[in-house]
């Protein structure tokens, strides 16, 4: 990754300018599909925030966990957010005695 962190544009037409930071990948317990979270460092100030490829949704939720703030302070708190979000609910789904299935993600629409 290019670690120049560019200076935003002035133009008023210009907006929502940030630079990739990283893109990080993992997988969640038993289920085989990689998960991507891009992360971005907004241009007029240092706060954070990240695309990912896949939600979660397990069998005791109504609606997948969406990332609620995404404003972060650092890159770890992207990360830690993320990532802890989507272990708690799959954990939460194993204790209550379901198995873990690609079917507990949802692939995002936004994410290319």
């Amino acid at each position: 990754m290019n670690h120049i962190a560019p200076s935003p544009v002035h133009d008023s037409l210009i907006t929502h300018q940030r630079q990739l930071v990283t893109e990080y990948a993992f997988c969640l317990g038993a289920i085989p599909t990689t998960i991507r979270v891009r992360v971005y460092r907004q241009l007029d100030g240092n706060r954070y925030s990240c695309e990912q490829s896949h939600y979660i949704q397990t069998p005791l939720q109504a609606e997948p966990i969406y990332e609620s703030a995404d404003d972060h302070a650092s890159l770890d708190d992207c990360l830690t957010t993320i990532t802890g979000d989507m272990a708690t609910q799959y954990r939460k789904a194993e204790e209550a005695g379901h198995d873990p299935s690609e079917d507990w993600l949802l692939p995002s629409r936004d994410y290319e």
